[in-house]
């Protein structure tokens, strides 16, 4: 798997476009998951893709709002020799407008007002911001699993004051032809309005099943766009009432007006009459259409009328006059509510000064203590509801967003939620023992923790060298996501230089080895030194590893040098041997001939020879001297 960033593991692809394609990745530092938009290699080559892919990640780091998708990096990496520029933005789990309309069919008008409401909420917050999105399309309007609306993908949007806005004739057709603007065809520059263009050509196909315009080449749908007007999208929903068929019809195509000037001004309009559409009210821009004749006095068509009620009445030429009939039937629909237009027009004004009375603007709290935003909010008189929500920066208690956020403009009693931060997030800390520090730091990268770059080492006798031995918090324990757990790594087994112990006593050298954390044992060797005396230590002066165990050789006492018997009696000479330990078996061996009378009955010789290394366990021989003169005296005296 492919990490870039030195943070986001990529997966699998989720999406792909002309430009770019979208990946499934995993934010290994935060240990959430995200989407990775990249632009494709070969687009990479050229600078111009390249500088626009990074206006997309300009403008989309620029716009923070709950209806649009988050962008939370961006960074650029190499393949194959290229950088390749890529965004890193929240990945949303759901369908789009265009999934969800092929998969279920159209929507109800009330059920599109509904979907579109945030919608127009979050191409006003990128107006605000000074951007148009200039693709607005129902792939790029997404529905979350939860059922949270989020527009996403201003790879085309450009700045209000971007005068590379316009297109030229030599440029490229920049968006969907399907929802592209007459000024956009054109080549004429595109503001706000051309997104409000785009979006009623989205509501159109979210309420019909099929865009207002279609084509076989893009060019002659964006000519249509130019040039003909779409068909009431009414005209093409089964069982809408009257009222009803003008109230979608008038939302729509005062979104779709040809002139810019003739369509919502801002998309807070536009969201004002989708939520009295979603209502079942009737909306501003049918009201306005409305005003244009005195409906107490006029059953005849008024003399100018709305650009999509003359289509409207052009394309049903077969049938009654629909205009009329339409307005006819308001008009009974007024004068039954109000006893006639003055009684509408009345109730009207009272209800919208009684809203405007009860409408308020949200103000700013983010950033605010919990506490002190919820009164606040509440002394405007919103329903506040409080969310929580982790956060590696912000001090828990502190409001991280409002939905609706600042400047949005509510009517007393809505609900508002306020997300505040928990503080950082609290994550199980894994088991590291047993792995190296670099396998340490991934695994707990993946938990959105950090290994200390403060690691003690340690000797021990049990972990490898390089393993680690312990670690602060143990595992199991919980920590805020992004601190530190330390650890203490084996150094293995701790060395001991083998000491030099001849001439000690063996109990003595057994003793000290042990102390310096080295075993021994002993091998009795004959020698002339004393017993228990330490002759020698295997390794001495080597390193070995602490618990090696070190071979003493030690002298058993068992050797002795054959002293000088020459002379002496054999009781002399046995009494010589026993006094120097000698235990052996004194053995007769020839006796010799002397002519010296003295000499008679001494030793004359003796094996092993003097001054020998003899076993004190080992028989000896010696020889004695004879003198036949004093051998036959010797038989005849009488023995004492």
């Amino acid at each position: 798997m492919t990490l870039i960033g030195d943070r986001y593991q990529l997966g699998n692809s989720i999406g792909t476009g002309g430009m770019s394609d979208v990946y499934v990745a995993t934010d290994t530092l935060l240990g959430r998951e995200v989407a990775v938009k990249m632009l494709k290699i070969d687009m990479a080559r050229d600078e111009n893709f390249r500088e626009r892919f990074r206006k997309e990640a300009q403008n989309s780091a620029r716009l923070n709002h709950p209806n649009i998708v988050a962008v939370y990096d961006t960074g650029e990496t190499v393949v194959e020799g290229i950088s390749i520029p890529y965004i890193v933005m929240e990945h949303i789990k759901g369908r789009d407008l265009r999934a969800i309309v092929r998969e279920d069919g159209p929507l109800r008008p009330e059920e599109a007002a509904a979907l579109m409401f945030p919608v127009t909420l979050a191409l006003q917050a990128s107006h605000d911001s000074g951007i148009i999105h200039r693709d607005v399309k129902p792939a790029n309007i997404m529905v979350t699993s939860t059922g949270e609306v989020k527009v996403m993908d201003f790879g085309i949007a450009r700045a209000l004051d971007d005068s590379t806005a316009a297109m030229t004739q030599t440029s490229a057709v920049i968006g969907t032809a399907q929802y592209l603007s007459p000024e956009q065809a054109r080549g004429k520059t595109a503001d706000n309005r051309s997104d409000i263009y785009a979006l009623g050509c989205v509501m159109y196909e979210a309420v019909t099943g099929t865009p207002p315009f279609e084509g076989e080449t893009p060019f002659a749908v964006a000519y249509q766009h130019v040039q003909e007007d779409p068909e009431p999208p009414s005209a093409r929903i089964p069982d809408l009432t009257e009222s009803e068929a003008v109230n979608v019809d008038a939302v729509i195509l005062t979104a779709m007006a040809k002139h810019p000037a003739d369509r919502y001004q801002t998309a807070l309009e536009m969201a004002d009459d989708l939520e009295r559409l979603e209502r079942g009210s009737v909306t501003q821009a049918a009201r306005n259409h409305l005003s244009e004749t005195d409906l107490a006095e006029a059953p005849a068509p008024v003399p100018e009328e709305s650009r999509y009620e003359q289509h409207r009445k052009e394309t049903q030429k077969g049938k009654n006059n629909t205009g009329l009939k339409i307005l006819a039937i308001l008009m009974a629909s007024v004068m039954l509510l109000g006893g006639g237009a003055f009684a509408f027009n009345k109730v009207r004004q009272d209800r919208e000064e009684e809203t405007v009375d009860e409408m308020v603007f949200v103000p700013k709290v983010v950033g605010k203590p919990r506490e002190e935003a919820v009164k606040e909010l509440e002394k405007l008189g919103l329903q506040v509801t409080v969310n929580e929500a982790p956060h590696p920066e912000v001090p828990r208690g502190q409001v991280l967003s409002t939905n609706p956020t600042e400047g949005s403009q509510l009517q007393k009693g809505t609900n508002i939620t306020v997300t505040v931060s928990s503080g950082r997030e609290i994550t199980d800390v894994p088991d590291i023992t047993d792995l190296s520090p670099q396998d340490a730091a991934a695994e707990l990268e993946k938990a959105g923790l950090k290994l200390d770059d403060d690691i003690k080492r340690e000797h021990s006798d049990s972990v490898p060298e390089g393993v680690i031995i312990s670690q602060q918090p143990a595992a199991g324990s919980q920590l805020s996501k992004g601190s530190k757990v330390s650890v203490i790594v084996s150094e293995g087994r701790e060395k001991i230089q083998v000491p030099s112990l001849a001439g000690m006593n063996a109990g003595q050298a057994e003793s000290l080895l042990a102390s310096l954390g080295l075993k021994s044992t002993t091998v009795q060797v004959d020698s002339l030194k004393p017993a228990d005396e330490v002759l020698a230590v295997a390794g001495e002066g080597s390193e070995v590893d602490r618990g090696t165990t070190i071979e003493l050789r030690v002298s058993n006492g068992m050797l002795m040098k054959m002293p000088k018997l020459v002379r002496q009696t054999r009781e002399q000479a046995e009494a010589t041997l026993r006094s120097q330990g000698w235990t052996g078996t004194l053995r007769n061996g020839h006796p010799v001939d002397t002519p010296d009378l003295n000499d008679h009955g001494l030793i004359a010789g003796h094996r092993p020879p003097e001054g020998t290394e003899i076993r004190k366990d080992s028989d000896i021989t010696i020889d004695i001297w004879k003198n036949p003169i004093r051998e036959g005296v010797d038989s005849i005296l009488p023995r004492p």
